[in-house]
C-alpha cells in the first residue's frame, strides 16, 4: 500500500471513530508507527487531520480531500441535493457539469433521459455518463488532479470556450450572500467559464456548505439562475437569490 492509500484509508477510519491513536493505525494498516507518522504529517501539512496528543483526528475544515473518500461524505444530503436538481434536466438537453462529488451523484441519480450532451471536467463523471446509452460525454483537456479526479488549467478554460450549453451545473466549497467559493483557483476558473459558456447556470450545494465561504469567487450571486439544496437557507442567502431571480430548489 502506497502513502496516498494509507492516508485515503486514514481518513475513513477518521470519518468512522474521529480519533485514531498513531499505534492503532500502524496496526490496521501494517505498517510501522514511523511510517504512520511521516503519512500524518503530511496530511496535517495539507490541512486534512489535526494531530494531537498520542493520535491524530480530522481537521474541522478539510480542504482537498481524496475524490473516493469525498464521495461518501454527506451522501444523503447530495442525494436529496441531485433529487431536486433532477426537475431541471431534460432528454436532448447539453450541459457542462464539473467534477464534485455531488455532481457525480447527480449523474448516478438521473432516471429516464434517454439523450444528454455532457462536457465536463471530471473524470469519474465522465466514465459514469459514458456507461449511458444516447449519452454523449466530451472531457476537456488540461492537467490532470489525480486526488480530485479533474482536469483544469488555462487549457481547460480554453477548451470550454469552444462549447455552448443549455445548463452549467456545478458545486461548491461554500455559499455566501455575494455567491459561491471555492478553495481552488483553477477549480473556481474552470466553474467560471462553464457560467460563461453556458444559457442557464444551476449550483448544487447541501447545508455544510451554506453560509462558509472559500478564498474565491467562482460564482457571483448574480450569475446563477437556479440553486438546489437539502434545507431551507438562511435568510440572508435567500434574500440575496431572490434579489437576483434566482429560483431555488429546497
Amino acid at each position: 500500500m502506497v502513502s496516498f492509500q494509507r492516508q485515503n484509508q486514514i481518513l475513513k477510519i477518521l470519518n468512522t471513530q474521529q480519533f485514531a491513536r498513531y499505534s492503532d493505525l500502524a496496526k490496521q494498516l501494517f505498517v510501522s508507527p514511523a511510517t504512520v507518522r511521516r503519512d500524518t504529517l503530511d496530511m496535517e501539512n495539507r490541512g486534512l487531520i489535526r494531530r494531537v496528543l498520542n493520535g491524530v483526528t480530522l481537521s474541522e475544515e478539510p480542504k482537498d480531500v481524496p475524490y473516493d473518500y469525498s464521495v461518501t461524505l454527506n451522501l444523503d444530503a447530495k442525494r436529496v441535493v441531485a433529487t431536486r436538481a433532477n426537475r431541471l434536466i431534460k432528454s436532448g438537453m447539453s450541459l457542462f457539469i464539473d467534477s464534485s462529488t455531488t455532481s457525480l451523484v447527480l449523474i448516478r441519480e438521473l432516471k429516464d433521459i434517454d439523450e444528454l450532451y455532457i462536457v465536463t471536467n471530471g473524470i469519474l463523471v465522465a466514465l459514469e455518463a459514458s456507461k449511458r446509452n444516447g449519452w454523449y460525454v466530451s472531457l476537456v483537456g488540461g492537467t490532470v488532479n489525480k486526488m480530485l479526479e479533474n482536469i483544469s488549467g488555462d487549457k481547460a478554460t480554453r477548451d470550454i470556450e469552444n462549447y455552448q450549453a443549455d445548463l452549467a451545473v456545478f458545486s461548491c466549497r461554500g455559499l455566501i450572500a455575494t455567491g459561491a467559493t471555492d478553495a481552488n483557483d483553477q477549480e473556481a476558473n474552470i466553474k467560471r467559464a462553464f457560467a460563461a459558456n453556458a444559457d442557464q447556470v444551476m449550483l448544487l450545494v447541501d447545508h455544510t456548505k451554506v453560509g462558509k465561504h472559500q478564498l474565491y469567487m467562482s460564482a457571483p450571486m448574480n450569475t446563477l439562475d437556479y440553486i438546489a439544496t437539502d434545507k431551507v437557507m438562511p435568510e440572508a442567502i435567500v434574500n440575496a437569490a431572490r434579489a437576483n431571480h434566482i429560483r431555488i430548489f429546497d
